[in-house]
């Protein structure tokens, strides 16, 4: 780690750069009025009311040493400006602060301004990465990710090998072979999961499997051996270079197999960075392929009645998380209830919803690091854990690993007898292929 005076000339030339960035970050830096708005929006702020909660107070860090460097009034009148110098022995604060918002972009939906107040956060930790600090449990996940292609630290064999499970899984269920294809040149799909969604919890991919079979288009999709994880954690860390290194790695691999279709899985910020940032701001130029999410793909297809399915299956409450990288920045909020309302018998929806609904508590990739379990179960997590509680759902599907693993703690800490998944997981269950559904019986 550099010394405190390199450390003080990055940070400050860092903030400094703010002033010949995007407009809307500038505004970010004169427009609030410490309203409160934020805060009371704030999964974080109402899960503990302190002030080092509130996000226009996690901003004003950034925005002091702004207005100290870069505005005439803070030049001239420092601290009655609201202007303050960075103090090297503040970096553990830092660290600390800015690993306390999900990210979830909540405060963005009701701010008079617009301020999204996680591009500010996510400024504070692109900072930290340049001087070396981000906290180690998110920087081991990124350099394992780096390594080795996938969050899982998993090669092509463990790989390989957890699809030939499933595939023997497929056939307990339905005493038929339904294939997951690996490597298929030519393949008009190309279908990139969260590894977690092949190695941790399989049945999101397994239903889309079986989607593939019953529409007799298992010869039409592929998966990637090599690439398998479409989580980004340099979105989380605010490291642009790993962001878009990552993201090209599937931008090459869907040219090589000569897809049509990068259809991405159950993981909010990997399709968010492949289709709201890659795509729209053209980073690889103009793209020969189509980028779409696997929900919004079989959400079609029940839409044109193409898939049957047995509701009995999933007989059990069943609600439904918005992912915030789904719901507030994709925009994609039907297709995940046109997959559940279609397979499950008694769906019931979370209040507030949608674009509007609270985040888990785990995101901007809290949810990986079990260093702040406690401020996730009981602080972040609080108001998730309100609204499941409120809906009486013994089940609760979401689209995102992150949310996944989150929610899946959140009811173990608080002894709840609520199960977590995915929402194909749901669709699996129910979906009948010759007429059948899955002979399994444990899922009730």
């Amino acid at each position: 780690m550099a010394d405190d005076n390199n450390v003080k000339q990055t940070v400050v030339d860092a903030v400094k750069a703010i002033k010949n960035g995007p407009r809307a970050m500038r505004m970010y830096m004169d427009m609030c009025a410490k309203c409160g708005t934020c805060a009371s929006v704030c999964p974080v702020y109402h899960g503990r009311s302190e002030k080092r909660y509130n996000p226009a107070e996690r901003t004003d860090i950034i925005r002091r040493i702004y207005r100290k460097h870069c505005t005439l009034s803070g030049k001239v009148l420092g601290k009655l400006a609201g202007a303050e110098d960075f103090d090297p022995t503040d970096v553990g604060k830092w660290q600390k602060t800015f690993y306390e918002c999900t990210g979830c972009r909540r405060c963005a939906m009701y701010c008079p301004f617009g301020i999204d107040h996680s591009v500010i956060t996510r400024k504070g930790r692109a900072i930290l990465d340049q001087i070396g600090r981000t906290p180690q449990t998110m920087q081991k996940v990124v350099q394992i990710s780096l390594e080795t292609g996938n969050t899982d630290g998993a090669n092509a064999a463990a790989f390989r090998a957890a699809v030939e499970f499933l595939e023997e899984e497929m056939h307990d269920e339905h005493g038929i072979d339904i294939k997951i294809p690996v490597d298929v040149q030519g393949a008009e799909y190309f279908y990139v999961p969260p590894s977690g969604d092949v190695l941790v919890n399989p049945e999101a991919t397994m239903g889309l499997a079986k989607v593939f079979h019953v529409l007799g288009m298992t010869d039409r999709w592929t998966m990637s051996s090599k690439c398998f994880d479409g989580a980004n954690y340099g979105l989380f860390t605010g490291n642009d270079k790993d962001m878009k290194d990552d993201n090209q790695v599937y931008v090459e691999e869907t040219k090589q197999l000569g897809a049509k279709v990068l259809l991405m899985g159950e993981c909010g910020h990997a399709y968010r960075i492949m289709k709201m940032m890659m795509e729209k701001a053209g980073w690889w130029g103009k793209l020969p392929f189509e980028i779409t999410n696997c929900m919004q793909w079989t959400a079609e297809q029940i839409k044109n009645d193409r898939l049957e399915f047995d509701t009995s299956r999933n007989p059990q409450p069943v609600t439904y998380h918005d992912p915030c990288n789904f719901g507030r920045s994709c925009g994609i909020t039907e297709e995940p209830r046109t997959i559940l309302l279609a397979s499950c018998a008694d769906f019931r929806e979370m209040h507030p919803n949608r674009g509007e609904n609270w985040c888990c508590g785990g995101g901007g990739g809290l949810s990986a690091m079990d260093d702040i379990l406690q401020f996730r179960m009981e602080i972040s997590g609080k108001k998730k854990l309100e609204q499941i509680r409120e809906t009486g759902a013994k089940y609760v599907a979401t689209a995102c690993s992150n949310c996944k693993r989150q929610l899946t703690q959140l009811m173990e800490y608080h002894h709840e007898e609520i199960e977590v998944g995915g929402v194909h997981d749901m669709l699996s269950r129910a979906i009948l292929i010759n007429g059948k559904a899955a002979e399994r019986q444990d899922y009730t």
